[in-house]
């Protein structure tokens, strides 16, 4: 690939991550509800989901089958990890606030994942 393209490419995907950052950050603010602060966790949870998913699925295609077996291991024990550890958060102390500590557990740790995929398809 052309690296100008190449570059060009990566500073739209950078000024796009914090545009959606802002969105997210801005719902946050204005939500004035424990329902409303979950529907903004909710809405940003989908779109690092994708983002992990289209990751995951370019990194795979840019592996050999080994790396590709590796990966595949990997990925599914960070899922269950993942899944483990937000879920002691949504039953910590039984209150609403659970809801929001839980559902932003899911958000922060599908982001840095989606975040280390892209960083592999560039190794």
């Amino acid at each position: 690939m052309n690296p100008r393209i190449l570059t060009a490419a990566l500073v739209l995907l950078g000024a796009s991550q914090i545009a959606q950052a802002d969105s997210y950050s801005q719902c946050m603010q204005a939500a004035n509800t424990t329902v409303a602060m979950r529907d903004c966790s909710g809405a940003e949870l989908k779109r690092q989901d994708t983002r992990l998913n289209q990751a995951y699925k370019s990194t795979m295609n840019s592996l050999e089958q080994p790396q590709q077996d590796k990966l595949r291991e990997a990925q599914r024990a960070w899922v269950k990890y993942r899944d483990a550890n937000c879920g002691m958060y949504y039953g910590l102390t039984g209150g609403t606030i659970d809801q929001l500590n839980g559902s932003g557990c899911q958000v922060d740790m599908t982001k840095q994942r989606a975040d280390e995929l892209e960083k592999l398809q560039s190794h």
